[in-house]
């Protein structure tokens, strides 16, 4: 097995996440909770339309914004608003506003950016270092981000087909593109083992530390942005043969990668699409050159398909039932973000047995806070992150209601003074 090398300090990004109140639990949206799109509460729906998200990508990435529209359209709970160009919408709370747009991209250092390659999230320092600005320009001018993440294209598989040396631990070549790399548009593999099989430096790691970067850089800033992981296409030229099996290979290092740490969010966009809404997943297989035959998953032919059975291209390469199914993922991901457990169909309330904690975190309007089995004598303060005092009041009961109306978005620091212990916390305010 491949030793899994970051270059970036995970150490660092592991002890801000287990700082008190830091620790989150992960959040996966694969087909597993498509179904589950419509069990939100309403109070978590409500939350969600707070929100401003970005998927920087190329055309696939498109497909997040047809398949929010085509839920609206069946479901006006599931309200949006996309903007394909100019300056971003500001703060409501009135409906989802979803785009792709970024302050400057790899080329350019400033102007609001609606496409977004490999070459401006992670191939180059260069690309991460705009990136970064982006989220800073972005959370100090009035356009708070709460969630980003990378929309595939074909990166993993096209241009360069698998070729150079069969790696020996999977018996596969690897394939794809790097625009913007050191070494230019190469194939690539999944770490820095892998340069010696493909003559490229970057790789999948390349991806997974910038986008580690760009979590400790809105957490070290006190920026509310939440930065997910994603998975990529599963249509196309590279579904067929070696191509497609190498680029399942990929997806699955990023799934593990996730499970690795806690916080850590993963859109599974590949998985969603592999999976048909009767539950039916489509696999294919290939033989390697030992004979080894491999089992692997590519987009479900109902995903190729618009509701009415008939398929118009419209620019994101799938069909409008695969691109509804990730939305109805998208939206339970982002009801999870909010603080949603996932799973309670009601305004959910901790167990009163359970540890003392503040919920949900991040926070709307309204922060709960338990304090379990302890005596609920005692106070809470609730400080900015230079310590300056902004609320106190006392807790007398063993759930509390705390309304942070009041706060503006960002990160906040929370002390509860109980008769047997005092608890420190942050929390994110939306």
């Amino acid at each position: 097995m491949k030793a899994i090398k970051y270059t970036f300090p995970v150490l660092v990004f592991l002890l801000i996440l287990l700082m008190p109140g830091g620790a989150k639990a992960q959040i996966v949206a694969d087909h597993t909770v498509v179904d589950d799109f419509d069990k939100i509460p309403q109070t978590y729906l409500n939350e969600v339309k707070k929100m401003w998200v970005i998927l920087a990508g190329e055309s696939h990435s498109k497909a997040y914004r047809i398949g929010c529209q085509l839920l609206e359209n069946s479901n006006p709970a599931f309200q949006v608003n996309i903007r394909e160009s100019g300056t971003p919408e500001g703060y409501t709370d009135q409906y989802l506003r979803l785009s792709r747009a970024t302050w400057g991209d790899v080329q350019t250092s400033s102007g609001w950016i609606y496409n977004y390659g490999e070459e401006d999230w992670f191939t180059t320092p260069t690309a991460i270092t705009r990136t970064k600005d982006h989220l800073t320009y972005s959370n100090t001018h009035d356009l708070q981000i709460a969630a980003m993440g990378f929309g595939w294209c074909w990166d993993m598989t096209a241009n360069n087909w698998p070729g150079g040396t069969i790696d020996p631990e999977y018996q596969v070549r690897w394939a794809g593109r790097t625009d913007g790399g050191p070494e230019g548009s190469m194939r690539w593999g999944l770490n820095s083992e892998d340069q010696a099989l493909t003559g490229n430096s970057v790789c999948m790691d390349t991806y997974l530390n910038a986008t580690l970067e760009y979590i400790s850089h809105c957490q070290a800033n006190g920026y509310p942005t939440r930065m997910f992981f994603t998975t990529g296409p599963v249509d196309g030229s590279g579904n067929v043969s070696e191509n497609g099996y190498q680029r399942s290979i990929k997806h699955q290092y990023i799934r593990n990668f996730v499970a690795a740490a806690p916080g850590r969010i993963l859109f599974d966009y590949a998985d969603i699409l592999c999976w048909s809404n009767a539950g039916d997943q489509k696999l294919i297989n290939w033989t390697d050159n030992t004979g080894t035959q491999h089992s692997y998953q590519v987009i479900h032919d109902d995903n190729m398909v618009d509701l009415d059975g008939s398929y118009t291209e419209d620019g994101d390469h799938i069909g409008q039932r695969g691109a509804l199914r990730l939305a109805k993922a998208f939206w339970w991901m982002l009801a999870r973000m909010a603080g949603w457990d996932g799973s309670t169909l009601g305004l959910e309330q901790p167990d009163q047995n359970s540890p003392v904690g503040i919920y949900p975190n991040p926070a709307g309007d309204l922060l709960l806070v338990n304090t379990g089995k302890q005596l609920p004598d005692g106070s809470i303060t609730i400080h900015d992150i230079n310590g300056k005092e902004l609320l106190k009041q006392p807790l007398n009961e063993t759930l509390t209601e705390i309304n942070i109306s009041q706060l503006s978005k960002g990160v906040y620091l929370i002390n509860l003074r109980l008769a047997q212990s005092n608890e420190s916390m942050r929390f994110v305010k939306l």
